[in-house]
């Protein structure tokens, strides 16, 4: 499949889970304007739907998801994947940038500073890496 094929499998997944999933005015957006679930929530909201066993679907909105929707779910990974490592390097500088100090961010990050130092080019090997694996999953937000 190429990368432009299965960047548009990608986006109508997304676009499926936010008529599913989301809330009443993301459903009016994806009927109306084919809106689609960023990937982090795309991904969230189903497995937390599936984590939940004991729920009650009278007072959750979330359906009980299809085995379509955990497709389109999985679908979404590699680009929710993308999306928290690009956020966290943007707040990686910004800490930097607040005079934040690598043994600071090391401690919010639950890292030491050693590993913390190194961790903003770790993460841009982690997405071109993945962008490289699967161009066509990455979708901004």
């Amino acid at each position: 499949m190429s990368a432009l094929s299965r960047h548009r499998k990608v986006r109508a997944a997304r676009e499926r889970l936010a008529s599913r999933f989301g809330d009443e005015a993301t459903k009016r957006l994806a009927a109306k304007f084919a809106y689609e679930l960023p990937a982090v929530e795309a991904v969230t909201k189903v497995a937390d739907v599936i984590r939940l066993p004991d729920r009650d679907e009278t007072v959750d909105p979330w359906p009980v998801p299809t085995p379509e929707d955990v497709d389109d779910a999985l679908l979404a990974v590699s680009g929710a994947r993308v999306q928290l490592l690009v956020d966290e390097e943007t707040l990686i500088q910004a800490a930097l940038a607040n005079g934040r100090s690598w043994v600071q961010i090391g401690k919010m990050l639950g890292l030491s500073e050693a590993v913390a130092e190194a961790r903003p080019e770790a993460i841009r090997r982690a997405i071109a890496d993945l962008t490289q694996r699967d161009p066509g999953s990455i979708t901004w937000r």
